[in-house]
C-alpha cells in the first residue's frame, strides 16, 4: 500500500454506492486505522422485523471486498432462498425489498442486539470486525431517523421511493423525520474536529449527506472546520452516475449541476471536486465561494478509485 497520510486522521461522510466505490480506493492509500466513516442512517428502515441499514452495509460489505458491485448492493455470489420463500408465503414487502440470504444474516444479528439494547454505533462496530474491516464506520446517529420524500399519494420513506418505485415518481418535498431528537453517535464530532482532512464523498446530496447534516452539532462541527473539507461532485455533466441526486435535485428546486452541488454545500465545504467534463463549470462553482479541482472522477474499477482517492489527498 502506498500511504499518503500514515498517521493523520482522514474523515468521510458517506452514502452508499457512489461512497463504497471510492472507500475502495481511499483505504489502499491511507492508513486503514486512521480513516473514520460517519455513515448515512436516513435509508435505515424496519422490514421483515429486521432492522437494515442499506448504505452502512454497502460500505461494509465493500471494505471487506465481499460487495456485489455490479448489482450495486448486497453480497457476491449471494442466494435469495429467504427472499423467495416470503414471496411463496405472500409477503407483500418481499415483492419489492430485496435481501440475500447472507444480507439477511446480517440483519438478523444486528435487530438482535440492538433488541438487547445495544446502540446502532456500537452494533456497527462489532459488524466491522466481525467483517474484517479496519476503518471505523460510525453512523451519523444512534437515533431513528428517516428520509422521506413527498409524493403525490403523500410522504414514504427514501427505499420506497428509490427501491420500490425506482424513483419514477414525482416528488416535491424532503424530510428527516427525527432529526429533531437525533444526537451525533459516540465519536461522530471528536472525528470531524480531530480530522486532518474531510471528505464528502459522490454520494446523493439531498438523501445520502443531508440526513448526516441533519443530525444535531454536525453542520456546526463541519462548518467551524471547513478548510478541511473537500466533497467530489456525484454529478458528471449534470446526470448522476448512479440513482436518483439529478432527478431529485431538479424537482427539489436545486440545479443539477456542479454549481448546484456547490451551493448545496458551500456553508461547510471550502473545495469541490469536479470531473474533467464539467471543467468548464469550474467558475461558477467558485461564484458559489467554493473553490473547485478539475480531475477524472469516473470509477469504472477499484484502480480508478485509487487514483481519485490518490488526487484528492494530494490537494
Amino acid at each position: 500500500m502506498e500511504s499518503l497520510f500514515m498517521t493523520k486522521r482522514i474523515v468521510a461522510l458517506a452514502g452508499g454506492v457512489g461512497a463504497a466505490k471510492f472507500l475502495r480506493g481511499l483505504t489502499r492509500v491511507v492508513e486503514a486505522d486512521s480513516l473514520y466513516i460517519i455513515g448515512n442512517v436516513g435509508d435505515n428502515l424496519w422490514v421483515f422485523g429486521l432492522y437494515v441499514a442499506p448504505d452502512i452495509d454497502i460500505v461494509t460489505y465493500a471494505l471487506a471486498d465481499l460487495w456485489d458491485d455490479e448489482r450495486g448492493w448486497g453480497l457476491r455470489g449471494e442466494g435469495f432462498q429467504v427472499r423467495d420463500g416470503l414471496r411463496l408465503l405472500g409477503l407483500e414487502d418481499a415483492e419489492w425489498f430485496n435481501l440475500g440470504d447472507r444480507d439477511f444474516a446480517t440483519c438478523i444479528f444486528r435487530t438482535h442486539l440492538m433488541r438487547r439494547g445495544y446502540p446502532l454505533s456500537r452494533v456497527t462496530d462489532i459488524i466491522r470486525v466481525k467483517f474484517g474491516v479496519k476503518p471505523k464506520i460510525i453512523p451519523a446517529t444512534d437515533n431513528e431517523l428517516v428520509t422521506q420524500v413527498h409524493t403525490l399519494d403523500g410522504w414514504i420513506t427514501f427505499e420506497e421511493y428509490y427501491v420500490k418505485h425506482r424513483f419514477s415518481i414525482p416528488i416535491d418535498g424532503l424530510r428527516f423525520v427525527g432529526a429533531d431528537d437525533a444526537e451525533p453517535a459516540p465519536g461522530v464530532i471528536e472525528a470531524i474536529n480531530s480530522a486532518h482532512m474531510i471528505i464528502v464523498c459522490p454520494s446523493n446530496p439531498l438523501a445520502s449527506i443531508q440526513p448526516i447534516l441533519s443530525v444535531k452539532g454536525i453542520l456546526e462541527a463541519l462548518k467551524a472546520n471547513r478548510n478541511k473539507v473537500s466533497a467530489i461532485s456525484p454529478l458528471v455533466g449534470g446526470r448522476a452516475i448512479k440513482g436518483p441526486a439529478d432527478s431529485m435535485m431538479s424537482q427539489l428546486g436545486y440545479e443539477p449541476s456542479v454549481a448546484g452541488v456547490a451551493k448545496l454545500y458551500r456553508e461547510f465545504v471550502s473545495t469541490l471536486i469536479i470531473d474533467t467534463v464539467d471543467s468548464k463549470e469550474q467558475q461558477k462553482v467558485m461564484e458559489e465561494g467554493v473553490n473547485a479541482r478539475v480531475m477524472n472522477t469516473l470509477m469504472g474499477g477499484v484502480n480508478d478509485s485509487v487514483e481519485l482517492a490518490r488526487r484528492v489527498l494530494s490537494g
